[in-house]
């Protein structure tokens, strides 16, 4: 008699693997906890907020809207929102200070060429050696 040859067994510890895995729970997402280290509240920058109102106050508005937003964000536990609304106001404050600063310079240029024009053509049409200048009357 002769012996059969015994069947090639299929790999079965693989599919065996995956029929014994336990499929995931699907569960509703849990929340996610706080950090366990104490996270600081970033600054609110109201101050750089304050000095876009004085020097350039069009940023203004924004500047105190993402300044007054920090601390709502922070307690709601939003960091990165609060941190970005931080970031924001600075911005914005620096941004108004070289905005203004800028304007300063451009408007007092042209006050200086305003005044050097008027010298120039008041020169050329008046006399400055004036004459005897008014009379006084006694009375």
């Amino acid at each position: 008699m002769t012996n059969p040859k015994p069947e090639p067994e299929a790999d079965t510890s693989a599919t065996e693997q995956i029929a014994t895995e336990p499929a995931p729970e699907t569960t509703e997402t849990e929340p996610v906890s706080p950090p366990t280290f104490p996270v600081r509240r970033p600054p609110n920058n109201v101050g750089w907020a304050v000095a876009s109102l004085i020097v350039f106050w069009p940023l203004a508005f924004s500047a105190f809207t993402h300044a007054l937003n920090v601390f709502p964000l922070w307690s709601e536990g939003d960091v990165e929102g609060a941190q970005h609304a931080s970031n924001r106001a600075r911005w914005l404050g620096i941004l108004s200070l070289w905005i203004g600063g800028a304007l300063i310079v451009l408007f007092g240029a042209l006050y200086l060429i305003l005044m050097i024009v008027m010298i120039h053509h008041g020169h050329h049409h008046h006399s400055w050696s004036g004459g005897q200048g008014p009379r006084m009357h006694r009375g």
